[in-house]
């Protein structure tokens, strides 16, 4: 099984014809259904198609070369003999479903849909069309009807895992977890030893917040299916999150073993063994913003009582030589769009840059923006030709510990006395860390000494509970820089 759909479903049924057709039809058929069985495919479409020259009306002639052009890999051949047996004997369901089928593989969703619905109004037993009708809805995000053709089906076929496995899925797309969850739990009774239905159930006790039940059914993924990167992957988060940094780390070693999302792997591992690196990957940026984007602002603002951008805006505005209004606002790392809707009122011209693209999306929904870019932050400033007179960067160097080139390319794209806000993880000593969260964390002197090597002013700077992490708050700092 697979997260995704599974694929449709045939019985094998055929159809009786119509009309009675002449004798020498029929033998011409008779011939090409041996020679269909044997293999010798091109033959068999030859006497087939003689069958339906002498009697246009053979329905199996124009069924069975149907199922030869479809087992070719010429599908739209294929719907055309299909429909041509449906037109002759449209009260058949066997016809109507494969007619279905193959519009479902050739892209046509809706038209598939309505051959699904002909069978059940012939046949109000044919699971495989109700299962194959909540595929179709499945594939075009209709999740409700998904999840009603799926119970018919279910009621129809009980036992049948498959069923059970994509009535989870649709019911976990609507947002209906304990569903989700029960219909898991009845694919595995089915499938106990498929990996991906311990998989997708132990990412619904996830996002249930059943932690332990997750954990334990990654981990009889992973005993299933020893090489299921995406069990490991998941796995190690949910170590880290009990404190298992051992268990964690053999994940990530795992991972790396595995060749599955190496570069994000060798990030976290180098943060749980004690290494400091000069920089997160990108790929691993992305990817985790990605993850978060769908309830990224309900997590940050309820659970993790985020309030950096306006405590950023509060340390701007408290500046009594500064401007109380600014023409151009480069948001870096923008996210979802708070510090553009934070600091709407004291800009005129908003631009905001970050690697997510669900996080870009999300942003221009908020309608803030001027522009915006899905970029790296360095690569958008060495490229930006108009300077800002006003660039923040909220959490966004919490994911780079090198600040060398951040710093010079912010010099170059910042305007005559232009102002510079951003936040830090705090520590203490010299220079950074990277820490076992897989962010990084910079001393006061490694931000003083940036600031002098690159012509800036340290005009204000504060402590500052940046968020809350496992209950506890992360001390960091907030600096605002002049130019």
């Amino acid at each position: 099984m697979t997260t995704e759909s599974h694929p449709v479903q045939t019985n094998g049924q055929t159809a009786k014809n119509a009309w009675p057709c002449p004798s020498n039809a029929d033998e011409f058929f008779h011939r090409a259904l041996d020679l269909h069985q044997q293999g010798e495919a091109d033959p068999a479409v030859s006497l087939y198609q003689q069958a339906i020259d002498l009697c246009p009306a053979h329905v199996d002639a124009c069924f069975y070369l149907a199922l030869l052009h479809r087992a070719m890999g010429a599908p739209e051949e294929a719907a055309f003999w299909f429909g041509r047996a449906h037109t002759l004997l449209p009260g058949e369901a066997a016809i109507a479903y494969e007619l279905g089928i193959t519009r479902y593989s050739l892209g046509q969703q809706q038209m598939a849909i309505e051959h699904f619905h002909k069978v059940l109004a012939l046949d109000d037993t044919h699971w495989q069309a109700a299962y194959n009708l909540g595929t179709a809805h499945l594939a075009q995000g209709n999740t409700r009807e998904a999840i009603k053709a799926y119970h018919r089906a279910a009621q129809l076929n009980p036992q049948d895992a498959d069923i059970h496995f994509n009535l989870g899925l649709a019911c976990k797309r609507e947002g209906r977890l304990d569903e989700a969850r029960q219909s898991y739990l009845c694919a595995m009774e089915i499938a106990p030893d498929d990996a991906e239905v311990h998989y997708n159930l132990a990412l619904i006790y996830k996002e249930l917040g059943c932690r332990d039940e997750a954990i334990i059914s990654l981990e009889i993924a992973i005993a299933l299916r020893p090489e299921y990167g995406a069990a490991y992957g998941n796995l190690g988060v949910l170590y880290l999150d009990q404190d298992r940094v051992a268990e964690a780390i053999a994940c990530y070693r795992r991972l790396i073993e595995l060749d599955h999302n190496t570069v994000s792997a060798r990030h976290i591992l180098a943060a749980l063994t004690g290494e400091t690196t000069a920089v997160a990957p990108s790929s691993y940026i992305a990817d985790l913003f990605d993850s978060f984007s769908g309830h990224f602002e309900e997590r940050l603002l309820v659970d993790l009582e985020y309030q950096t951008p306006w405590e950023l805006k509060s340390l701007l505005l408290a500046d009594p030589i500064g401007p109380s209004h600014f023409t151009r606002l480069l948001d870096l790392g923008c996210g979802t769009g708070l510090v553009g809707q934070v600091f709407q009122e004291i800009s005129t011209c908003r631009v905001g840059v970050d690697l997510s693209p669900k996080m870009v999306e999300a942003a221009a929904a908020k309608k803030v923006y001027d522009e915006l870019a899905v970029a790296e932050i360095v690569t958008f400033l060495e490229q930006n030709q108009e300077p800002f007179d006003l660039i923040v960067a909220a959490d966004v160097f919490i994911y780079v510990g090198e600040l060398d080139r951040i710093f010079a390319t912010l010099a170059r794209g910042l305007a005559r006395d232009g102002k510079i806000l951003f936040s830090t993880e705090q520590m203490a000593g010299q220079g950074y860390q990277l820490r076992q969260s897989g962010r990084y964390a910079h001393s006061f002197s490694y931000i003083e000494a940036m600031a002098v090597r690159y012509g800036f002013r340290i005009l204000s700077t504060q402590s500052a509970n940046i968020r809350k992490e496992k209950g506890k708050w992360i001390a960091g700092d907030l600096y605002l820089l002049g130019a």
